[in-house]
């Protein structure tokens, strides 16, 4: 039998409610949002880390970087996992400085993926700007060995960039 791997798993709380409250409080364990939870990847990573997202919509922009490598996102069901954020080529707001991510469509990702060996399964990517608002890129990954098992990409122009 061969030994398993070492592995770590992180959880996000559920998205918030329309009160604006969760359903689960930070001090149980969870990060309160999906970025939290790929800033505690250790740099350097080489342990397969697993963050668990619950069923909701999770708005925001999410950026791994280069140094954070083994992360998957595992979702509940990508109709019910939905990670979306609304950049377009003209107007990015990431919270991560400009020359990390690029400007234009390289960098308009809602989810930009630049560590190694990421995978994700069941979540729908989704770059949420309206029609008509030009290039708005759903997920940009420029990493090596990513994979993604039962995902959905949605946008209105370019919605994948590998």
């Amino acid at each position: 039998m061969a030994s398993q791997q070492p592995r770590r798993v992180l959880r996000v709380a559920p998205a918030p409610t329309l009160a604006g409250l969760s359903a689960s409080s930070p001090g149980e364990g969870f990060f309160r949002t999906v970025q939290e939870a790929i800033d505690a990847v250790p740099l350097s990573n080489t342990v397969r880390t697993t963050i668990v997202i619950p069923p909701g919509v999770y708005r925001q922009p999410l950026y791994v970087p280069k140094t954070k490598n083994f992360i998957t996102f595992a979702g509940a069901h990508p109709e019910t996992t939905i990670l979306t954020w609304d950049n377009t080529a003209s107007r990015i707001n990431h919270h991560q400085p400009t020359p990390l991510i690029g400007t234009g469509t390289f960098g308009c990702g809602s989810t930009i993926v630049e560590g190694e060996d990421f995978i994700a399964e069941n979540i729908t990517f989704e770059n949420s700007a309206p029609q008509g608002s030009g290039q708005a890129v759903a997920i940009r990954v420029t990493a090596d060995r990513c994979a993604f098992y039962n995902c959905r990409f949605l946008g209105w122009q370019v919605c994948l960039s590998l």
